[in-house]
């Protein structure tokens, strides 16, 4: 069922081959090969080709050789290639066959049809090209710093220390209580979307206590037992959503922060219902991108909390 399937923005269908980031004469020879594949972005966007469907539009090295690049980061090989992710210093321009698409709605178009790796492949370049962009310079010493390792570390001359792209992880949980979920509303949602609620992990949390936090902070319920079920990468622009089912030890809510624009609790058969008729105004629930969804399902058919 959809709840099993991989997320996505998980998938990845690549060997990300570490063994070579530290070797700059075997990447250079695969930056210089014509069997390598640049896929390409220009602001965090990539370019797509839309000819036939959704695809990714791929550079070859002689082309590459020959625009502008900003930065440059290897992703790995698969059995017939190897690929880098590219950030172009100008866009490179669209055709009618060629497009940048925003990666949400590439995420869409690929969650309503046959599960693809494409989008992981796509947002592992996006993130760490972002995570560079945004960190330039040593946090240390303020010197700037440089991109080595095939883009998977920077590093800073003047102190000599090393900086790693950055993961935010946030706990995404739905919360149960006997046979209802808890769902909430932020105010930027579209109009009638409940999902379940999520937040920021704090230094030196665990998963269960940030899902225990977050909860009673944004609706004053009190958890107990906390199960996690899986994860999904979230480039928007590094997080790691932490998936996890978690049983209300109350049901009373209170709002007390400006999180949260509202909050119910909304029993499976309704839940259901909607999940077949995609909702109504006035209640729709997450859409396949969201792993608020395969949460939403995880628990609707697994009955995880009987176990």
């Amino acid at each position: 069922m959809f709840h099993n399937e991989p997320c996505i923005f998980g998938g990845y269908p690549l060997d990300p081959c570490d063994e070579l980031r530290g070797n700059d004469v075997a990447l250079e020879k695969l930056l210089k090969s014509d069997n390598t594949r640049f896929i390409i972005y220009h602001n965090g966007t990539p370019l797509m080709d839309v000819s036939s469907g959704l695809e990714i539009f791929y550079l070859s090295s002689v082309q590459i050789e020959q625009i502008s690049t900003v930065q440059t980061v290897f992703l790995g090989q698969d059995e017939s290639h190897a690929y880098f992710a590219v950030q172009l210093n100008e866009k490179f321009p669209e055709t009618e066959d060629r497009k940048y698409i925003d990666l949400r709605s590439i995420g869409r178009q690929v969650s309503n049809r046959e599960f693809s790796g494409m989008p992981s492949l796509l947002a592992r370049g996006k993130m760490i090209l972002g995570w560079h962009d945004r960190h330039k310079f040593c946090s240390n010493c303020g010197k700037k710093s440089i991109s080595i390792k095939g883009g998977y570390v920077r590093h800073c001359d003047a102190c000599d220390s090393e900086h790693f792209p950055r993961v935010d992880p946030v706990v995404i949980m739905m919360v149960v209580r006997g046979d209802k979920c808890l769902l909430g509303r932020s105010p930027h949602f579209m109009p009638g979307m409940y999902s379940a609620l999520a937040g920021f992990m704090e230094p030196g949390e665990t998963i269960e206590e940030a899902v225990r936090r977050e909860v009673l902070e944004e609706a004053g319920i009190k958890i107990g037992h906390v199960q996690y079920i899986k994860s999904q990468p979230w480039p928007f622009p590094s997080s790691l959503m932490i998936g996890a089912i978690c049983e209300a030890l109350n049901d009373e809510i209170n709002i007390a922060n400006d999180e949260l624009e509202d909050a119910k609790w909304f029993d499976k058969d309704t839940i259901k219902q909607v999940l077949k008729n995609g909702g109504e105004d006035n209640f729709r629930v997450p859409e396949k991108l969201a792993i608020a969804r395969h949460l939403l399902e995880y628990q609707l058919f697994e009955e995880w909390v009987n176990k």
